[in-house]
């Protein structure tokens, strides 16, 4: 039987699949289906739930920059598209994927979007962005590489980190490496980190909602 918290993440579900089923529909955009992987450590590609509560909530600005960690398809990238960020960057290490999310950014015709073919692990312009969304990637080991990756990262621009992570079944390891966590609900969670202040634990103006 399904508890409330169940089923309020079924309707969500449900409701996600609708959209995106209009969206391809409409505007040739793919974010559809769930792609399964066979390599160590990754996890599938699902698309993310909607966030512009919760990037409204950021006061986002035009000195702002994003990369989405894993991003599959891209789907984060056309939300985060309606927002003033000055650049906005998927990285992805599935070929499948990737060539899917250049089509749809090819559609949404919007320069500040990139899609990157790499391992996260090997990426080395994390010091470009001060924000990174994660929607549940990787295993834990993947995960703690990448977070290695986030803090070395400030040797190179010392700023404060905001992580938006969608699924947070790793917040222990973020919690580990100095992160603080300032809004969580599953299933989003916002976690930051400033290499100049040491962990940061501010809270967000107004607070945020699942709704949008």
């Amino acid at each position: 039987m399904l508890n409330m918290t169940d089923s309020l993440m079924y309707l969500r579900y449900r409701k996600k699949v609708v959209y995106l089923a209009a969206l391809k529909a409409f505007k040739g955009l793919d974010f559809t289906g769930r792609n399964e992987t066979d390599e160590p450590g990754l996890n599938g590609y699902e698309g993310c739930y909607p966030l512009n509560a919760l990037l409204r909530s950021l006061n986002i600005t035009e000195a702002d920059s994003i990369i989405d960690i894993g991003c599959g398809k891209g789907l984060f990238l056309y939300y985060a598209s309606r927002f003033q960020f000055g650049r906005i960057d998927g990285l992805e290490y599935s070929e499948e994927l990737v060539q899917t999310a250049k089509r749809n950014v090819g559609l949404m015709s919007d320069h500040r979007l990139h899609i990157y073919h790499q391992d996260a692990r090997e990426y080395s312009d994390y010091d470009r962005y001060n924000y990174f969304f994660i929607n549940n990637p990787f295993d834990a080991g993947i995960m703690e590489n990448v977070i290695i990756k986030l803090k070395e990262s400030c040797r190179l621009n010392e700023r404060k980190m905001t992580v938006i992570y969608q699924f947070p079944f790793r917040l222990d390891l973020f919690r580990a490496y100095g992160f603080s966590i300032v809004y969580n609900k599953f299933p989003d969670a916002i976690l930051t980190f400033d290499q100049r202040c040491a962990i940061l634990n501010n809270k967000i103006p107004g607070g945020v909602s699942n709704e949008d």
